[in-house]
């Protein structure tokens, strides 16, 4: 269950520390907000690996958390980067766990414009991560 347990630890940091904008998490119903704007949390898991021998090894594994800001389009760029800042501050060397998940420990996150589609500019706050977990 440690990954359902990853995914229940980062959107409950998320959404303990950050209600500026709803939120749509991956495959849940969402209803689009008419104006105004909206985040979207994508949990990218990397790569999995044994660090550590003996009769309880430690198994890391790494990730990405993505927050995507969208804001309507032509309204320039200062209220999405502020709402990255928010993002960022509350992930940035952000160590937690949920249930089984073991120590999340996030590491330094970027931003990137992705521009303007279906009426929304977008936003990016990728968020490097490490999960540390005894077996």
């Amino acid at each position: 269950m440690s990954f359902a347990d990853e995914r229940q630890a980062i959107e409950a940091r998320l959404a303990a520390n950050f209600d500026a904008l709803p939120v749509k998490y991956e495959n849940q119903r969402f209803e689009m907000p008419p104006s105004g704007g909206f985040a979207a949390v994508k949990i990218r898991p990397g790569g999995g690996r044994q660090v550590s021998t003996g009769s309880r090894p430690l198994h890391r594994y790494i990730g990405d958390i993505v927050i995507d800001v969208f804001m309507p389009e032509n309204m320039g760029t200062a209220s999405p980067r502020t709402y990255a800042d928010a993002i960022e501050a509350i992930f940035r060397r952000a160590q937690f766990s949920a249930g089984n998940s073991g120590t999340i420990t996030c590491k330094t996150p970027a931003i990137t414009d992705v521009d303007a589609a279906d009426g929304w500019f977008q936003m990016s706050v990728t968020i490097p991560y490490q999960r540390d977990r005894i077996f």
